[in-house]
């Protein structure tokens, strides 16, 4: 029978269950599929320690009675006197409270040794001989943490991550940590994946939860109530991947969370679990409120790298040489297109030495002009652009031409200090498009013209196309 069953037929619910088990006072077959079956001999031994924890037997009695039934009576008796002395005790102590209350006693004037000395003289021993050895109370039995809270944990270590990563390739070695195509968001993902296998079972078998674990008080625990060892960790974390989150593929993904969450609910083995079990140490207050600190705290930290990477390392008013370092940053950092090299006098100068061994294909042989700079007391205020290429096809082009609007746009009118980052993003979008659309636009003092046409040649079926720039102060 399943674990609802159980819990229908007992009364007990599932956590009591599983702590009852963890103890060896049962044992459940395990199917094939890692479930438990729950026999009709594994009924009747929960209804007998129900009874006998009703009674106020510890488990120590009950799993000592499980090897040596033979002095069951004894027992009995011996139990039955540790209640007749604990009602003899708590009647002392209600005569003894009484006697307080009717004299007014207070806590800052209790004579303490006067009502010990009533209590004494009119109190057998407190505690039963047997009880001395075997504490009728046993360790408080530990809930199982819930479905909800094990997946806001899982999405808390996920973001907490991404935010190290973020950290660690945009902050610190300047290079964009993601792709706004398909295959850059693949890659993040799997990358995201790798170090969750790398760093997750090193949390489990040292500290026995994950950060997000331990700030939603949970911990990890093996069948004997011990942290997972690191082999047993990494094949936790490998199940949760493949069979609790579909390795993140989206429908995949999805299906698998909605289905672990009813096997989990109906109190099934989920399949990496593997003897292993997620519980709830409390359920303090504040901690939700500290996961939500974590998320706004990571927002503001990724806000930040990403007004430190995208925008113009020069603001302000620019000079040649700090415009030209504008474009060569962003080309190399957004673009990864740092093959031609912009100098302070509008000029490019290729990077891209061949090797005469190599033979090269579709390579890109774009070559930019010049750019027409205006500059003003060692200050640039305009700069203009005017490319011409021959193709069959203006979006053969497109990605070139958009590739220098947007280098050259952002560098310069991007640089302005009373725009932001969401504004440079909306000009970036726009940039994007204009090597086939065109633009036009004012981004605060800059007005900004880009216009595509085109003539046909004399080869057939071959066009030229003149794209121009003006980026100019409009004040």
């Amino acid at each position: 029978m399943t674990i609802n069953e159980i819990e229908a037929r007992t009364g007990l619910d599932r956590g009591t269950v599983r702590y009852y088990e963890q103890e060896g006072l049962i044992k459940p077959a395990r199917e094939q599929n890692g479930y438990r079956n729950y026999s009709e001999d594994n009924l009747e031994k929960l209804l007998k320690i129900k009874l006998l924890r009703s009674l106020n037997f510890s488990v120590d009695d009950i799993r000592a009675m499980d090897l040596d039934a033979s002095d069951f009576q004894q027992r009995l008796r011996a139990r039955a006197r540790s209640l007749e002395a604990k009602q003899e005790d708590l009647e002392d102590a209600k005569r003894v409270i009484r006697q307080m209350i009717d004299g007014g006693e207070r806590y800052e004037t209790l004579n303490a040794g006067l009502y010990l000395t009533a209590l004494r003289d009119g109190t057998p021993a407190l505690t039963a001989p047997e009880e001395v050895a075997a504490p009728a109370d046993s360790p408080p039995e530990p809930e199982q943490a819930g479905p909800w809270r094990r997946y806001f944990a899982r999405s808390l270590d996920w973001y907490l991550l991404s935010l190290l990563y973020i950290f660690v390739t945009m902050g610190l070695m300047g290079v964009d940590y993601r792709s706004s195509s398909f295959w850059g968001d693949v890659l993040f993902t799997v990358l995201l994946m790798a170090l969750t296998v790398l760093v997750e079972p090193l949390f489990l078998c040292t500290l026995g939860a994950t950060p997000g674990k331990l700030l939603l008080g949970m911990r990890v625990l093996n069948e004997n109530g011990q942290k997972l060892s690191y082999t047993d960790a990494f094949g936790r974390t490998l199940g949760v991947l493949f069979c609790g989150e579909g390795l993140h593929v989206p429908i995949v993904s999805l299906w698998r969370l909605i289905r672990s969450r009813k096997d989990a609910s109906d109190g099934y083995a989920l399949p990496w679990e593997g003897g292993s079990t997620v519980y709830l140490r409390d359920r303090r207050g504040w901690r939700p409120y500290v996961c939500a600190g974590c998320f706004v705290l990571g927002f503001v930290l990724v806000l930040g790298i990403a007004f430190r990477f995208y925008l113009p390392p020069n603001r302000g008013e620019l000079t040649p040489e700090e415009l030209a370092e504008n474009v060569n940053t962003y080309s190399t950092r957004v673009l990864d297109a740092n093959r031609w090299v912009l100098e302070p006098d509008g000029t490019w100068r290729d990077t891209f030495v061949p090797d005469p061994h190599t033979v090269y294909l579709f390579l890109n042989d774009f070559t930019p002009a010049p750019v027409e700079l205006t500059v003003e007391n060692g200050v640039v205020t305009g700069l203009s652009w005017r490319q011409t290429a021959e193709s069959y096809s203006l979006s053969v082009l497109s990605d070139s031409f958009s590739a220098y609007v947007r280098a050259l746009t952002l560098s310069l009118a991007g640089a302005d200090r009373s725009q932001g980052l969401f504004r440079m993003n909306t000009l970036e979008d726009m940039a994007s498009r204009a090597g086939s659309n065109g633009l036009t636009t004012a981004y605060g003092p800059w007005q900004i013209d880009c216009t595509v046409s085109s003539e046909e040649t004399a080869k057939p079926d071959v066009t030229r196309f003149t794209l121009e720039l003006t980026v100019v102060r409009a004040d």
